[in-house]
């Protein structure tokens, strides 16, 4: 699926052809967003760049969510290349609307999680895509010490699921 292509059939059909290229990427390491567009830097003549997540492509109908994707990406360039303010702002939504672009990717790639940690005092598990510092249990450092750290309530890795069969079936219990 050739980016250009899709940026200049987009950009003739919505915005009448005002856009110059940006750099167009596929970016590998995007996972819960679709896209994202970079600014350039006018001063040092760098290009704008928008990436699309590279996930798309395995997706069901993934040349829709790749034109959705660059068309609300698109959006903020143009608003930039206006010297607009180009995050999501209300006439970033009228422009939205006007396209029928999307605000939100609807098919998220979520990492799994990895490690279930554990209250010891409630017995309650928690998911946890990395290793998590030193945390208690939210709701009984609230019951029992006035909302205040207590380390009585230290949450505890019960599980790392990367690790084993055993991690991964309990992963599939809890969800």
């Amino acid at each position: 699926m050739d980016l250009t292509v899709i940026f200049d059939q987009l950009n003739h059909q919505h915005f009448d052809g005002f856009l110059d290229r940006p750099k167009l990427i596929w970016n590998t390491r995007l996972r819960t967003s679709s896209g994202r567009f970079l600014p350039g830097r006018r001063s040092q003549g760098l290009p704008a760049t928008i990436e699309i997540a590279q996930y798309l492509l395995e997706e069901l109908h993934a040349e829709t969510h790749v034109r959705e994707t660059i068309a609300h990406e698109m959006i903020h360039y143009w608003l930039w290349v206006r010297k607009r303010p180009y995050g999501h702002t209300e006439e970033f939504y009228e422009k939205m609307q006007s396209i029928g672009a999307r605000r939100y990717n609807p098919v998220p790639r979520k990492r799994p999680y990895k490690y279930l940690y554990q209250c010891l005092a409630c017995q309650r598990v928690f998911k946890a895509r990395k290793k998590l510092g030193t945390l208690a249990c939210a709701d009984c450092c609230r019951s029992h010490a006035r909302g205040k750290y207590d380390a009585r309530f230290k949450l505890v890795l019960a599980h790392d699921l990367s690790e084993s069969a055993e991690g991964r079936r309990l992963l599939e219990e809890e969800s």
